[in-house]
């Protein structure tokens, strides 16, 4: 019954408001901070309070304009291979290794599609054919491993079309078996998302993988907002490289996101909201995160002025799992934006953690490489290849 009548003030008081100009209000991306927050609650929860924006008449919901879908970077990395192997069947090696460029930088932008590295080893083992044509060993064997790490114990198709390439193929590989492991150490914002590599599961993060053959691999992981994320990561021999899982994306939008994951707004943070607020010409901007409760989900909302970057902290929402009651207190928390604005909530200085209350700790698991790094057989064309060593120093085929 009080919830009611609050309810009923709150919206008069939003009606005798509305008098003038209706309030514009930006609401920004609700951001899981663990791993155990149910997939897309924070986008849903964002949907939900954008409709409940809309539906007040003294409110206008800031939204960005309608943008055109990025160009499908994998298409385009699949046109570049065709045309390399095009270029390279006139002979045209300086052509083809510009288009394979820019394949491997199209599949770099794609990394998060790729179902394997499959397309990939493929793709930087005809640069390496490339290159030996051009008398460029050295780079060309440094492509050649990259391409034996992306899909190990996988034999290359183009180790069919040449028996010299094929002697090449089990040499180099001959040669990775024998040098030092690498290992790869992932850590994600929010903690706990689970990781692939090279297609397999290796647990969540933070996880150390050992005994990581030299050379590229394909990594993936998908975050607590459904946004799938992914790249490529060098190994090194007898080194450990760093991977960050986070929002992925650049700019305001995207570092505001890794920023609300990690349960910290610092000025910086600040800053990025009040820009983007300011690019949608919002009056106020909404903001925060999702959490898990032993009841459910909290919502810990903040309100934020873009003009003077003047930050409050509103009253936690409780929800269900499944955001089914959601409605109410959202329709709420709209009606006080309309009467209060930046008079709502209590105000707070950066830094500042939305959610109350320390953060999930996460143990550093570690776990080995979850592939076998079995012999390459290759091909057995029926030509016979000349015994003779294909990384001799030698001119090369065509003028570079």
């Amino acid at each position: 019954m009080t919830r009611t009548v609050l309810l009923l003030s709150l919206l008069l008081g939003a009606a005798a408001s509305a008098q003038g100009a209706p309030r514009r209000v930006a609401v920004l991306p609700f951001q899981a901070i663990s791993s155990d927050v149910p997939s897309r609650a924070g986008p849903r929860a964002t949907a939900r309070l954008a409709t409940e924006v809309r539906g007040i008449p003294s409110l206008e919901l800031a939204e960005p304009p309608a943008t055109e879908p990025p160009k499908e970077a994998l298409a385009q990395a699949r046109a570049a291979v065709k045309e390399a192997e095009a270029r390279r069947e006139r002979r045209d090696f300086a052509g083809a290794e510009a288009s394979l460029g820019q394949a491997l930088e199209a599949f770099s932008t794609a990394a998060v599609a790729l179902p394997d590295g499959r397309e990939l080893a493929d793709a930087y083992a005809l640069l390496a054919a490339v290159r030996y044509s051009q008398g460029r060993d050295e780079e060309a064997e440094r492509a050649l491993a990259f391409a034996l790490a992306l899909s190990p114990g996988r034999e290359l198709p183009l180790t069919a079309t040449s028996p010299l390439f094929a002697r090449t193929v089990e040499r180099v590989h001959a040669s990775l078996r024998e040098q030092p492991r690498g290992g790869v150490r992932f850590v994600s914002v929010p903690s706990g998302v689970a990781v692939t590599l090279d297609g397999q599961p290796v647990g969540p993060a933070p996880v150390r993988v050992v005994e990581v053959p030299p050379g590229a691999h394909l990594w993936r992981a998908v975050l607590p907002s459904g946004e799938p994320t992914g790249g490529i990561v060098e190994a090194v021999g007898g080194k450990e490289v760093d991977v960050t899982v986070r929002p992925p994306g650049e700019g305001p939008g995207a570092m505001l996101a890794s920023a609300l994951a990690a349960n910290r707004l610092d000025a910086t943070a600040v800053e990025e909201a009040a820009a983007l607020g300011q690019a949608l010409r919002a009056e106020l901007v909404v903001l925060g995160t999702v959490s898990r409760t032993s009841a459910g989900l909290a919502l810990d909302p903040l309100v934020l002025d873009p003009g003077s970057k003047a930050l409050r902290r509103l009253p936690r929402i409780a929800l269900d799992t499944d955001l089914l009651d959601a409605g109410p207190p959202l329709r709420e928390l709209s009606a006080a934006l309309a009467a209060r604005g930046l008079q709502l909530g209590e105000p707070v200085s950066p830094p500042v953690a939305p959610a109350p209350g320390p953060a999930p700790a996460s143990r550093l698991a570690q776990v080995k490489y979850p592939l076998a790094d079995k012999p390459v057989g290759a091909s057995k064309p029926a030509a016979s290849a000349p015994d003779r060593a294909p990384l001799a120093p030698r001119k090369p085929l065509v003028r570079p």
